[in-house]
């Protein structure tokens, strides 16, 4: 399975504001983050993600796989895509599998990132950078131990202010 990351960061690498609060984020960000969650039918979030976007604006709405990376599984979806699991991102990698997905797209946070960053499970990355800094936030990654290189892509501009990086990670080969 393919394994891509979408996500806005500020210009000093954060993927959000202190209050949690999207309103920093471009109309471009936005139209390309329902883009290629449309596209891939398949997204992982962690519950921070999950309550910003629930209910009303969840990617998919009533075709593909929503996964939410929680300990409460029991809570009610917000949608009938939405799936609640404390099973790991190589569970997660086989469930979507299993129900058909051969690619997919994490949307946030910092702990889903960085833990399938850490597994060597993301195989491409999309940063929409925005024109601010943020002095406190949250960060890309949490106090996770790995190192990956990138190659770029593509570089587009959004708009006046904002552009998008594309890379492929470069996966370390087994010796």
């Amino acid at each position: 399975m393919r394994t891509s990351i979408y996500i806005a960061i500020s210009a000093n690498g954060m993927i959000s504001n202190p209050g949690n609060v999207p309103d920093w984020l471009s109309e471009e960000y936005g139209k390309g983050f329902i883009k290629i969650c449309r596209e891939k039918r398949a997204v992982i979030m962690g519950k921070t993600t999950y309550n910003i976007l629930a209910p009303d604006n969840l990617p998919l709405k009533n075709d593909g796989t929503t996964i939410v990376m929680t300990s409460d599984v029991e809570q009610k979806p917000a949608d009938k895509t939405v799936v609640f699991t404390d099973q790991t991102p190589v569970e997660i990698i086989s469930l979507l599998e299993e129900k058909g997905h051969s690619e997919a797209v994490i949307i946030g946070g910092s702990l889903t990132i960085s833990e399938f960053f850490f597994l060597g499970l993301v195989d491409e990355v999309i940063l929409v950078m925005e024109p601010v800094f943020f002095g406190k936030g949250l960060h890309l990654f949490r106090d996770t131990d790995f190192e990956t290189k990138l190659n770029l892509l593509d570089v587009m501009k959004l708009n006046s202010n904002t552009i998008q990086l594309h890379y492929s990670v470069v996966k370390k080969t087994k010796t």
